[in-house]
């Protein structure tokens, strides 16, 4: 049959479902790499998110002032191990969600000096507890971070974690990375190394030094001074903004993958503080996000880490759903098609992601294909839209050799065909105005792997939507 006539029996099998009843169920969505959308964790503020992630086996808690960053810094490295957490507090009042749970704590560390967490705090610790109650503090935060980092770690470590005291961004990752590798996190200015830190370098003598953040946030003048501290190799981990280079970070630290993921804001510390401390006990990475988008960076970190689960931590006002949902950033707004009512046809088709010439989509439509029929849907417009977009193709991970020819129908009329394989996908921008009903026809080849693997025959329609 020649390709007019082919086009001709689609055509014609199209019309013929236009008004039915759909023929086959949504089939439940196959065993991704990941999670299409993240779980979210929040209270109603900052010290109430911090109480919601607390280990449940309670050893050790760090108590950190909530109105400034460095102390929470080095505290939520050392608090990423089981049986420890973090606590912010206000400087004159221990919030009551954390005052509920303090009591039941062998030893509690209060991080920083009386400007920070206030003298009211400790009494009311050394009055309704029973731990063994002690206060770590310097006169900077530099010198808190040292003598924090004194309390935790015997000379001889693997591996010291350094970054700027000056910013938050670059640290936040870093206190997942330090529990993972059981370091401590030390803070350095962006143009010198602190007497306190290089006095605690000498004491600790690591067999490495990491660094993280570009020469922005820690000079190149800095690497060479830490690099003559000891004997231990200096190396730097960035990337070009902190998304980026907490990316970079969890690729340096999860080279393997992990289990678990952990998001959190980029421009918010006092979530973030506490969700690192949360990933080390899980041996996840934290990686940072804009409030309402994941940048592509970020998504295909994802994909490579391959997490059963996925937590942010924040609510809408620090961390959206739209970014929980894993939305790309600069993606076009548009209502995609999972939000329209439900289509009909024979396509067997998932809700699902992919990543499709090298580009991280969340929301695509997925069409489960057999090389023995054309498979179809057919999504009611109305005229209502104007334009319809997507990128249509295999993903880039299947070697099965599928491929497919894609035809976008409006009300019995071919609007648009595209081939397409796994690493040539399609950019879809099609006019609709005026169309009653959509219909994306799929027409594929024959495959070569495990028939269970969905994957191997599915053909994504990637974030496709209608403006």
């Amino acid at each position: 049959m020649d390709r007019t006539a082919n086009r001709r029996r689609r055509r014609a099998l199209t019309g013929a479902l236009l008004g039915c009843a759909s023929l086959a169920a949504t089939v439940s969505a196959a065993a991704t790499p990941t999670p299409v959308s993240a779980h979210r964790t929040y209270g109603p503020d900052r010290y109430v998110t911090a109480a919601q992630l607390e280990d449940p086996a309670r050893d050790v808690a760090y108590v950190v002032t909530g109105r400034d960053f460095p102390d929470g810094l080095t505290a939520g490295a050392l608090a990423g191990t089981p049986g420890r957490n973090v606590f912010l507090t206000p400087r004159e009042e221990l919030p009551e969600p954390v005052r509920a749970v303090l009591g039941y704590y062998r030893r509690i560390v209060v991080v920083g000096g009386e400007a920070s967490v206030g003298d009211p705090v400790m009494t009311w610790l050394q009055r309704n507890t029973r731990a063994e109650l002690v206060r770590v503090a310097g006169a900077s935060r530099y010198e808190t971070a040292a003598r924090l980092s004194a309390t935790g770690f015997p000379a001889g470590v693997g591996n010291v974690l350094v970054t700027t005291g000056a910013a938050f961004p670059d640290a936040l990752a870093g206190s997942a990375a330090a529990a993972k590798a059981s370091a401590p996190l030390l803070l350095v200015e962006p143009g010198a190394v602190p007497e306190a830190t290089r006095a605690e370098l000498v004491r600790l003598r690591p067999a490495a030094i990491t660094v993280l953040g570009g020469e922005g946030a820690v000079s190149a003048q800095v690497l060479a001074e830490l690099q003559a501290t000891t004997a231990a190799p200096v190396t730097r981990v960035a990337g070009r903004d902190r998304y980026a280079t907490a990316v970079a970070v969890s690729e340096r630290f999860f080279p393997l993958g992990a289990p678990t993921a952990q998001l959190a804001s980029g421009v918010s510390w006092p979530d973030a503080v506490a969700a690192g401390a949360f990933a080390g006990r899980r041996s996840s990475p934290l990686l940072l996000t804009p409030r309402d988008c994941l940048p592509q960076s970020v998504n295909l970190e994802l994909e490579r880490l391959a997490p059963q689960v996925l937590q942010a931590v924040g609510g809408d006002v620090t961390y959206s759903a739209a970014a929980a949902r894993r939305t790309s950033c600069g993606a076009e707004p548009r209502t995609y098609l999972d939000e329209l009512p439900a289509p009909v046809g024979n396509a067997a088709f998932v809700d699902s992601h992919a990543v499709l010439g090298g580009t991280f989509f969340p929301r695509s439509v997925g069409y489960l294909t057999d090389p023995r029929n054309s498979e179809h849907r057919t999504w009611t417009l109305g005229g209502a839209w104007s334009t319809f977009t997507a990128t249509v193709g295999v993903a880039d991970a299947t070697t099965s050799g599928l491929s497919s020819r894609v035809e976008v129908v409006g009300d019995e009329r071919t609007l648009a065909t595209y081939d397409v394989a796994a690493g040539r996908p399609a950019a879809v921008r099609v006019d609709v105005r005026g169309v009653q009903r959509l219909t994306l026809v799929t027409t594929s080849s024959a495959r070569t792997a495990d028939p269970a693997d969905r994957d191997a025959h599915t053909v994504h329609f990637g974030d496709a939507g209608l403006r």
